[in-house]
C-alpha cells in the first residue's frame, strides 16, 4: 500500500525495507538499498543519476516524519528501526547493529541447550577494531556500487551498556571465532564447536570451570567431531592441552588429533585447567597441567 505522504521513490524504498524482513538496518545497508533503487530506475522520477548523501538524508527524514522508520532506541543513529516489523530480541538487535558481532559464551551455551543457567547479561564476541575495520572494508568492496559516503559506511561502533533492557558484555578477539546465521533472523551464533572451545579459553564467561567440566562430561560425546575440529584449528596451546586432558584422560576418547596435541605439553610448566585460579599441586602426568578445579 502506497503512503500518500511519500514520493513514489520513497514508497519504493519503503517496500524494499519491508522486503528485508528485518526489524532494523544499518545506515550502510539503507544507502545500498537507495543505490539499488537508482540502478533499477523504475520510473521513479529520481532527481539524480545516482544515489547521493543529501538524497539519503532527505529520504530518512521523510520516512521518519511519515512514521515508517525511526532511530533505534538503544543505538540511535547507528541503527534504523523499521516500524512495520515487530520488536526483536536483544540478541538480534545487537547482531543487526554490528555485522561482525555474534552470540557467544554462556549466551551461546544457553542457545545450544548446554546449560540451564540463566543470565541477565547477553554475551557477544566481535573482532578488535583493527580487524573489524579490515573486514568492513572487504564487505563494502564486495557489494555492488562504489564505496559510499563516509557518513554511511560500515564502521566499528561502540555498543550501549544495555540493549532492549538486557545488560550487554562484548568480548573482542584478534581472531573472532566461527559462527552461523540463524535462519529467519538477523542473529549470528557461535558454532557448537566454537562454544565448547570458548569454554576452555574463557571459562569465567561460561559459568566457571566446574560448570564447564559438567557440560563436557554430559555433552562432549554428542559433539565430539565438532569439538576436536574446533580445538585442532585454534592457535591456543593451553586450549589444546585442556581439551586433551578432558577428552582423553577424563572422557577416555581416542583420536589421532588429540594424540598430536601431547607434543605441546611442557614438563615443569605452569599451565592450569582453570585459567582463573592459581596453580595447584595436583596435575596430569600425561598433559602436564595443574588440575586446579
Amino acid at each position: 500500500m502506497q503512503n500518500q505522504r511519500l514520493t513514489r521513490a520513497e514508497n519504493h524504498l519503503l517496500a524494499a525495507l519491508r522486503a528485508t524482513n528485518l526489524a532494523a538496518i544499518t545506515p550502510y545497508r539503507f544507502f545500498r538499498l537507495l543505490e539499488a533503487m537508482y540502478r533499477e530506475g523504475q520510473n521513479l522520477y529520481l532527481r539524480y543519476d545516482q544515489s547521493m548523501l543529501d538524497h539519503y538524508l532527505r529520504v530518512v527524514k521523510n520516512l521518519i516524519k511519515a512514521n515508517q522508520i525511526r532511530r533505534d532506541n538503544d543505538y540511535g543513529v547507528r541503527l534504523i528501526r523499521i516500524l512495520d516489523a515487530p520488536e526483536r530480541s536483544a540478541e538480534e538487535i545487537v547482531c543487526l547493529a554490528d555485522p561482525l558481532c555474534y552470540i557467544s559464551h554462556l549466551s551461546a551455551m544457553q542457545r545450544w541447550g548446554l546449560t540451564d543457567r540463566s543470565s541477565r547479561v547477553l554475551t557477544c564476541t566481535r573482532p578488535v577494531r583493527e580487524t573489524a575495520n579490515t573486514q568492513f572494508a572487504e564487505i563494502m568492496a564486495e557489494d555492488p556500487g562504489p564505496l559510499p559516503p563516509e557518513r554511511v559506511r560500515l564502521r566499528y561502533i561502540g555498543h550501549p551498556e544495555t540493549v532492549r533492557g538486557r545488560r550487554l558484555h562484548v568480548t573482542e578477539s584478534v581472531k573472532a571465532g566461527a559462527c552461523v546465521n540463524i535462519p529467519g533472523t538477523g542473529e549470528r551464533l557461535a558454532t557448537i564447536g566454537q562454544t565448547f572451545l570458548d569454554m576452555l579459553q574463557h571459562s569465567r564467561q561460561c559459568g566457571g570451570m566446574s560448570h564447564v567440566l559438567d557440560i563436557y562430561d554430559k555433552y562432549a560425546l554428542d559433539w565430539i567431531e565438532e569439538i576436536i575440529t574446533a580445538v585442532d584449528s585454534c592457535n591456543s596451546d593451553p586450549a589444546k592441552i585442556r581439551a586433551g586432558y578432558l577428552l582423553e584422560e577424563r572422557l577416555e576418547i581416542k583420536d589421532e588429533r588429540i594424540e598430536s596435541w601431547k607434543k605441546l605439553a611442557q614438563r615443569g610448566g605452569s599451565r592450569t585447567l582453570d585459567p582463573s585460579k592459581i596453580y595447584a599441586p595436583v596435575y596430569s602426568e600425561t598433559w602436564m597441567i595443574s588440575l586446579n578445579v
